[in-house]
């Protein structure tokens, strides 16, 4: 991964940046990506090290797909991405088969690939475009100003363990659902929406290269 892409923000101290995004998952990637391309120093949190898993995945819709080709990602099938057609919905005794629509707008097609491929892919188009990525640095809590009450940095601990702080104009929460981030800065889940629970494995199937990608929505 290089350091800064063309055209990026001239370097602030190591622990400064105009913009620190926390969380290197899909959203958090496709921020700093664009921010950091738009020439702002961004600096990119992740408390876990790359590769790593994560439950929900694999499988792209055509607007997924399109987010991904507009991130500069080569989502050909030589480059490990497996294509469908559309979706296949199982339940209640029936089974529908619904093809992707075709639409200017979008491909007309899905993608499947690995949640570990994925999220590491993006972390790495965000570095490309001139972003920071510190792995193994968990945010603890926002630092405020004590005069406003604006957010102008977070607390973290790294995996050694070192309590550090890190300063910038903006900080964008993208460190999932309940996170300590918006715990800490009064953000409340909401707990009158429904709650789903995903379980998720992998295992060999001759249909692996099926054209559809399969939903069953029987537990």
């Amino acid at each position: 991964m290089r350091p800064g892409g063309p055209g990026s923000a001239p370097r602030r101290p190591g622990d400064e940046a105009d913009v620190i995004v926390v969380g290197a998952g899909p959203a958090g990637s496709a921020t700093a990506f664009y921010l950091a391309q738009a020439g702002l120093d961004v600096l990119l949190l992740e408390k876990a090290r790359f590769p790593r898993e994560k439950v929900c995945g694999d499988g792209l819709t055509p607007r997924g797909v399109k987010a991904l080709v507009g991130m500069g990602i080569n989502v050909s099938e030589q480059h490990g991405w497996v294509r469908n057609k559309g979706l296949r919905v199982i339940g209640a005794g029936r089974r529908l088969e619904l093809p992707w629509p075709d639409l200017a707008s979008y491909p007309d097609y899905g993608l499947v690939r690995t949640r570990t491929d994925l999220d590491q892919t993006l972390a790495r188009r965000a570095v490309h475009a001139g972003a920071r990525l510190l792995e193994g640095v968990t945010v603890t809590g926002p630092v405020s100003d004590e005069r406003t009450g604006r957010v102008t940095g977070v607390t973290a601990r790294r995996d050694g363990g070192d309590e550090v702080s890190y300063a910038g104009r903006m900080v964008v929460a993208a460190d999932g659902n309940s996170s300590r981030l918006s715990v800490a800065a009064g953000l409340r889940k909401r707990d009158d929406r429904p709650l789903g629970v995903a379980v998720r494995t992998y295992y060999k199937t001759p249909r692996h290269d099926d054209d559809y990608l399969e939903s069953w929505l029987d537990l």
